[in-house]
């Protein structure tokens, strides 16, 4: 019998009661702060929810518009709700009751534009579509709140105005888990997965007489990935909110964004590798932790593990917090590209000019390799810093069909100036991180997050062929990483998890005879057209596995898929697959009216394709996220608590239970 625990929160009652009371989220695009719809801002905002004993910082703005000055005198309190109690709550100065002096009051200002109107014509130069901003504002840092239960923040201003906020502690719970793996294949969604099985796994009379490794685990999900402000999500909050449980704005890693000018002040939480860090002894004590991705190491997704700022993109930045933060991961594996953020040689761009390389090895003890040969030939226990490209990895496309395309940039991680032509794949970087992992962190377990990143850097320009690659290369290392368990007997003891941190508009919709499209001209578009399949004539594609390693054995076929987005630039479309390296569906245009930049059509790409006439805004130049829920796998210790729906922030509060985290009075 399964023991189940739940993470509703602790007084559902209570809870709904305040619903009505609070505003909900307002419509329109443009807003002056995230979750701040009123002139007084509390962080973390409304429907906040905490692990006890977890850090977070709180901050409050006070906001006045154009030419009004913000009433400096303002107060914030807290009380614990009674729960049922016949008690009445007693609320508290918020300084009191959590025994943390705030920062000195800080003021300044900033501007935002109210609506599309006023937006476009700033875009264009009117600087007074804007309206001004003045702020007053207090800080206090590394709060905890160590009791569970639920909780109303007022904050007092402008003489008897109030914003409430109502925020939730859960109980710290037994551990459940010894190692906990969480995979995500950025931007994936299951009409991806669906088509990356139907050209990888053989079928006959429409069955499938194999599956995907992701396809057998028992437990299926799926996840609400809306941001704290807006209904699409960029990969920062989202991966931020996996490592959190909390809810941000795009871009943001680790805080809720204020209206400040800097990037690194904004409140920030304390996330699920800081805390395994330092969990208790009783449950099980400092945990290992893993960061493996195809990205930059510095990208939204794995950064979100272990940085704190407003900006995904202070990436410079982002590689000196891993080992000299406030309170730093220092994680015993790292493994990505990202080289140009280490060094100052060519290309370089690290912090001040300084060698992470070095400071890495010297200061905390890493490993460092830079190549394939370097990574599977390291067999000791030190930490593990393995950078192999000097931005984004290549993909697996690249990596092992058309190799002739890692020779066409400078990308050595090193900076020497050469082209990286011994990448490691994906399933060899997440075993040698297991093996590290293991090495350093058997009696305590550990933690680690592997992203297969190029799922969504290829869904972006529209190169579907390299996505869904990079998507089965993830479903290799899945498949891997069980055999790896197994073998090793850790399959009992470890919790998998296979997700992704926000969606795209792919899907398939039939097939298409590229020998027949191709055999018409350009201004043939319409018997173009007419060799896409669908119902009963979309047939079957022609990709093969006959050696069974997962991937077509040829990708340029005669039958391909009809797939698409919703949302793409103006660009052409010809269903078949760029052999001479991603593509590039759209460039700047060479003339426009505008102050700001739009784009048009690449004329190099897809040169006898489908004209297809952009569905976004001007200035997008690739396609962009879409609002569906994602999909979550689950296998291992407490995977029943995947099934469902539930939101992104969950996933969060659910692993740091499963791992025995936080800190409860």
């Amino acid at each position: 019998m399964v023991k189940v625990f739940s993470f509703a929160l602790l007084s559902l009652a209570t809870a709904i009661s305040v619903v009505a009371a609070s505003p909900l989220d307002p419509a329109g695009q443009f807003k002056r702060l995230g979750a701040c719809p009123t002139l007084g801002c509390v962080f973390p905002p409304d429907r906040a929810e905490f692990l006890a004993g977890a850090h977070f910082d709180v901050r409050v703005e006070v906001h006045a518009e154009s030419d009004a000055k913000p009433n400096t005198k303002y107060s914030l309190s807290i009380e614990k709700l009674s729960n049922g109690s016949k008690s009445k709550p007693k609320a508290v100065e918020f300084t009191k009751f959590s025994h943390i002096k705030p920062d000195a009051q800080e003021s300044w200002d900033f501007s935002y534009t109210k609506d599309a109107a006023a937006y476009w014509k700033g875009q264009d130069g009117d600087k007074s579509a804007a309206t001004p901003v003045h702020v007053a504002s207090t800080a206090w840092r590394r709060v905890q709140i160590k009791e569970p239960g639920n909780y109303r923040v007022v904050l007092k201003y402008n003489d008897g105005k109030t914003t409430e906020a109502f925020w939730t502690v859960n109980a710290v719970q037994k551990r459940k888990a010894k190692n906990v793996i969480l995979f995500i294949g950025d931007g994936m969604t299951t009409a991806m997965i669906t088509a990356a099985r139907l050209i990888s796994q053989p079928h006959i009379s429409g069955k499938y007489q194999k599956h995907l490794n992701m396809d057998k685990f028992p437990v299926l999900g799926h996840i609400m990935t809306h941001s704290l402000d807006s209904l699409i999500t960029d990969s920062a909050n989202s991966a931020s909110a996996y490592n959190s449980g909390h809810k941000s704005s795009a871009g943001a890693l680790g805080v809720y964004p204020d209206s400040s000018a800097s990037p690194f002040d904004d409140p920030k939480q304390e996330l699920l590798a800081e805390l395994l860090r330092r969990r208790s002894k009783k449950n099980g004590g400092k945990g290992g932790v893993g960061i493996v991705t195809t990205a930059e190491i510095q990208d939204a997704t794995p950064a979100a593990v272990f940085a704190h700022t407003r900006s995904r993109d202070e990436k410079a930045t982002i590689v000196d917090q891993m080992i000299h933060g406030a309170n730093p991961v220092v994680a015993d594996v790292i493994l990505g590209g990202g080289g140009k953020y280490f060094h100052n040689k060519t290309g370089g761009k690290s912090l001040n000019g300084t060698d992470y390389y070095a400071a890495y090895s010297k200061e905390r003890g890493y490993k460092v390799v830079n190549d394939k040969e370097g990574l599977l030939n390291y067999k000791g226990s030190d930490p593990l810093l393995g950078i192999f490209h000097s931005t984004h990895m290549d993909v697996w496309m690249d990596r092992n069909v058309y190799k002739g395309n890692l020779n066409k940039t400078a990308s050595d991680p090193t900076g020497n100036g050469g082209s990286a032509l011994h990448q490691p794949n994906f399933d060899e970087m997440v075993i040698k991180g297991l093996d590290v992992l293991e090495k350093r962190h058997h009696n305590e377990g550990w933690f680690m997050m592997a992203e297969a990143a190029s799922v969504d850097k290829m869904m972006h320009p529209l190169d579907y062929d390299r996505a869904l690659a990079d998507l089965l290369e993830l479903d290799r290392a899945i498949g891997k990483t069980k055999e790896y368990l197994k073998r090793h007997k850790l399959d009992k003891d470890t919790l998998i998890l296979v997700t992704a941190d926000h969606a795209h508009s792919f899907d398939v919709y039939g097939s298409v005879d590229t020998q027949y499209f191709n055999s018409f001209s350009d201004s043939e578009e319409l018997e173009k057209r007419n060799s896409i399949g669908t119902y009963e004539n979309s047939g079957w594609p022609s990709y093969v596995d006959a050696n069974g390693d997962g991937f077509p054995d040829e990708w340029n076929v005669r039958y391909t898929l009809a797939a698409g987005t919703a949302a793409f630039p103006t660009h052409r479309e010809d269903f078949q697959i760029n052999i001479n390296g991603t593509r590039i569906p759209a460039i700047p245009q060479s003339s426009s009216h505008h102050h700001y930049q739009v784009y048009e059509a690449n004329p190099t790409d897809a040169i006898h394709g489908i004209p297809k006439t952009s569905t976004l805004g001007a200035t997008e130049s690739v396609g962009v996220h879409s609002l569906q829920d994602v999909p979550v796998f689950a296998s291992g210790p407490g995977a029943h608590l995947f099934a469902g729906i539930q939101d992104n922030t969950e996933i969060f509060h659910k692993v740091a239970h499963l791992l025995g985290l936080g800190d409860e009075n």
